[in-house]
């Protein structure tokens, strides 16, 4: 498989992983967490990250991050399958949208300082696991579409 196939396939599946399991994790914490108030699956306006001039709908700007997160991501797995690609994945979710989440987009869209900093925990949780199970479900399916087989 070529760089492009994996960039392609990977920008897929990361399209897939924001919008089903990200957002559903993000369900759960609204319902079952206090201090979490990310509504899933809005359709409000919200700034670009990248052009600030254009407004999109949250899921729909959610889904193109979600899906250069996931072409990123297939970069980095690879051609070739080795060990465990979930676990991978969620490893990678934890360290590139997490941390960068945690310091720079959510402090950016709520006008904060970053959660991290002030430890404040009841931001800190959903981001992590939000970011581990997108990047383990984006590996998942990177593998499944990549391979035809589950990883």
């Amino acid at each position: 498989m070529n760089a492009l196939k994996s960039i392609i396939i990977g920008f897929i599946a990361g399209v897939i992983a924001a919008v089903t399991v990200q957002e559903f994790i993000s369900w759960l914490f609204v319902h079952y967490w206090t201090g979490w108030d990310a509504e899933p699956w809005s359709m409000a306006p919200t700034r670009s990250l990248i052009v600030p001039d254009v407004e999109l709908p949250w899921l729909a700007g959610n889904a193109i991050t979600g899906g250069l997160w996931g072409a990123l991501f297939g970069l980095i797995l690879g051609w070739l399958p080795q060990g465990m690609m979930t676990i991978r994945g969620a490893i990678l979710g934890l360290f590139g949208p997490g941390l960068i989440s945690a310091f720079t987009v959510m402090p950016y869209l709520a006008h904060q300082p970053s959660p991290l900093l002030e430890g404040n925990v009841s931001l800190i949780v959903p981001i992590l696991c939000i970011s581990a199970g997108f990047g383990a479900v984006a590996a998942w399916l990177y593998g499944l579409f990549s391979f035809g087989r589950l990883p």
